[in-house]
């Protein structure tokens, strides 16, 4: 799990949906996709928020990568979702208990309510913060396996 880069201020008269990354926000997913090759992840899909700066997170990891794995954008990943919808979507995607790898690409305090649903750890993400979560989706139920900030990417 990915909370989104830094990205435009908050302005008048323009949605919050709409604000981009800004050039730090595409280094710190840079840092991100560092971190999933250091791990060793084979990506099997990245599900995004449909929040342009967690698309742009998204695809900025992807290219990182230099992925096939497309982006796909879910509506259970805005942040006025019930974090049990998404759980609903994985329990979906789950290939008879396969181990499959999903990167989720979204916003505060979502993910850290998501992560308390499956996990029951209290945790916050910070902006570019990355959450690595071992979950059996058909229980709805796992184990956080690391949480690290950008302080700590940027070491790697």
């Amino acid at each position: 799990m990915v909370r989104h880069g830094d990205a435009e201020p908050k302005a008048e008269g323009k949605e919050d949906r709409e604000r981009r990354l800004v050039e730090k926000g595409v280094i710190q997913m840079r840092r991100v996709a560092n971190l999933v090759e250091l791990l060793g992840f084979r990506l099997d899909r990245i599900l995004a928020s449909p929040y342009v700066r967690a698309i742009q997170s998204a695809q900025a990891i992807s290219e990182e990568l230099e992925d096939d794995v497309k982006v796909e954008t879910v509506k259970e990943l805005e942040p006025d979702q019930d974090p049990s919808a998404l759980l609903n979507r994985l329990r979906g995607m789950d290939e008879k208990g396969c181990n499959t790898t999903i990167l989720v690409v979204g916003h505060e305090p979502y993910l850290s309510r998501f992560i308390k649903l499956v996990t029951g750890g209290e945790v916050e993400l910070k902006k570019g913060g990355v959450a690595v979560i071992k979950m059996n989706a058909t229980e709805g139920k796992g184990s956080l396996e690391l949480l690290l900030n950008q302080k700590v990417l940027k070491r790697l």
